[in-house]
């Protein structure tokens, strides 16, 4: 990335984004709030191009400061708590009117040296929000995002002009230690670029994306971080259902009996999977309903193309597939209790006829 005289302004923002809770109560996430001094409500007012089911509840946490590169810079704090479970945790490092090649220096810094600031941070907010998480767990899944955010070039470009001068596929394409990405590569990640006007642009990549935006709106981070909620929890619904599918596999070879005196364990197993399919299906409608993109066809396609590049898609056919195979297992287990009761009523008459036989054959006597 080179210098040409341009200085730039704007942030890098780092996500960590977390799944605590089977849900999240906004409404005690608020009053829980305001019994803590490291937090304060943000009621962000998103753009009326989004609309939300339940907003996301956003909080100020306390800025710190960081020594990166051997310079100091100060870090704002900041989360938001997602009705289905989900905490995100953002920190920005803003900058005004550095040279590109120092904007270059901090973005290849990544997230590492947070690691531990994020750690603490989700430590002190699961603690402080307490009985508002729902189920609470600490899964071991979580998702990272990056984005450069360019607020101002100095002196002004159009995207076209500073896309020839900087280098931004290879930005987003950096990892320490691995060779540099290759011209084709470069270009396959530049057709997941958009613009609305001249001066204005997005460029995704699977974890990092680079956006100009001279009016300081945060529509297209906003939409990229609820992109990422959806990808987090499709990935902990997709282990869940692993794991029950695993279960139920087990008692099916373990438990289930052919004997008709065993119903009551088919029974157990077929409620089992029924819950299963029912918590499933309402929490990825839940998911999916979330958020409506209403007024915009640039922020829907930006969306869209963030869902594609994160293979949002395809984890919801995953799911759908494995729920569509306990659905056939409850249907299994249906009919097969349905016969046993039959087999079972069968019996019974033949029972009774045989008693009724014998008392007959004893008045007889």
């Amino acid at each position: 990335m080179g210098d040409y005289g341009l200085k730039v302004s704007g942030g890098i923002l780092l996500y960590r984004l977390y799944d605590v809770a089977w849900d999240i109560n906004l409404q005690k996430v608020e009053e829980r709030v305001r019994s803590y001094r490291r937090q304060s409500i943000d009621r962000k007012r998103f753009s009326k191009a989004f609309e939300f089911t339940n907003p996301p509840l956003s909080l100020n946490l306390k800025a710190f400061d960081k020594n990166i590169n051997g310079k100091q810079y100060a870090v704002n704090a900041y989360a938001k708590a997602y009705d289905y479970g989900v905490l995100s945790i953002i920190f920005e490092i803003p900058f005004k009117e550095i040279e590109t090649k120092d904007f270059e220096g901090l973005a290849k810094n990544g997230d590492e040296p947070f690691k531990e600031d994020f750690r603490k941070a989700l430590d002190r907010l699961v603690d402080d929000l307490g009985d508002a998480l729902h189920q609470a767990n600490r899964s071991r899944f979580e998702e990272d995002y990056t984005v450069y955010y360019l607020t101002q070039l100095n002196p002004e470009k159009t995207a076209r002009d500073f896309l020839r001068i900087c280098d931004i596929g290879s930005l987003l394409l950096y990892e320490e230690g691995e060779s540099p990405a290759g011209e084709a590569v470069k270009e396959e990640l530049l057709s997941f670029r958009f613009s609305y006007s001249d001066n204005d642009l997005v460029i995704l990549s699977w974890d990092k994306a680079f956006v100009l935006e001279p009016s300081g709106s945060m529509d297209i981070p906003d939409l990229l971080e609820f992109a990422n909620t959806q990808l987090l929890e499709l990935r902990v619904y997709d282990d869940m259902v692993d794991k029950e599918l695993d279960i139920i596999n087990d008692r099916i070879i373990t438990e289930v009996s052919p004997s008709i005196w065993k119903i009551r364990r088919y029974e157990e197993l077929a409620a089992r999977v029924m819950r299963t399919v029912t918590d499933l299906t309402g929490i990825t409608e839940k998911i999916d309903n979330s958020l409506k993109v209403t007024e915009d066809v640039y922020y829907a396609r930006v969306y869209m193309a963030a869902l594609s590049l994160f293979k949002v898609r395809e984890w919801e056919t995953s799911i759908e597939r494995k729920i569509n195979i306990a659905s056939r297992v409850y249907d299994m287990l249906y009919r097969e209790i349905s016969n046993k009761r039959t087999e079972l009523l069968e019996f019974i008459i033949v029972i009774l006829i045989a008693i009724e036989i014998v008392l007959f054959l004893m008045v007889r006597l």
